[in-house]
């Protein structure tokens, strides 16, 4: 009998083990995917499903960049897949709020299925904490030109999703074009 209790111990403990680890890794088409393993991605090519992004407004801005935080959609996993920030060249902004846009979508006749758009751009660390992605392959130069004011707007990005990703546009309002 002895024996059966510690095997029922046993097989208890593995099964909680196991059930709370279960869906803990991220798909690869989520930011949290590329934030959890950021010096793996360091300048290489990134793609996120991308449901909406929210331009972050606060903060000291860069001359000829705009930063958005994009929030997306883990597919995978059926889940939030979190935010990042993505660095635009200003002159690409109108194109860029036309393609994500600022509002989550839904499919029409599918209630729990949610729009989303592959974004597809340089992942790159600035320093720890501090991760973007540059979708024109132009930004990341400006961005090391003004370090410091760089790692204040990316920093920004978490009081724009403190109360969670997608959907965090509709919130905060419309994103403003200059």
């Amino acid at each position: 009998m002895k024996l059966l209790s510690k095997i029922l111990l046993a097989l208890t403990a593995a099964l909680f083990v196991t059930s709370s680890f279960a869906g803990t890794t991220s798909g690869r088409d989520s930011a949290t995917f590329y934030k959890t393993h950021p010096d793996d991605w360091d300048g290489k090519k990134a793609s996120v499903d991308c449901v909406s992004v929210t331009r972050i407004n606060g903060g000291p801005q860069i001359d000829g960049l705009v930063f958005f935080v994009a929030h997306t959609i883990d597919d995978d996993n059926k889940a939030r897949g979190g935010s990042i920030v993505v660095a635009v060249l200003e002159g690409d902004v109108s194109s860029f709020i036309r393609k994500y846009g600022t509002v989550v979508e839904r499919n029409r006749g599918q209630a729990d299925r949610i729009a989303s758009k592959s974004l597809r751009a340089t992942f790159h660390v600035l320093e720890k904490g501090h991760v973007y992605l540059d979708v024109s392959g132009d930004a990341h130069a400006l961005i090391l030109e003004r370090k410091e004011d760089a790692k204040l707007a990316i920093r920004s990005e978490g009081s724009l999703t403190e109360s969670g990703g997608i959907g965090a546009g509709r919130r905060h309002g419309p994103s403003k074009l200059k």
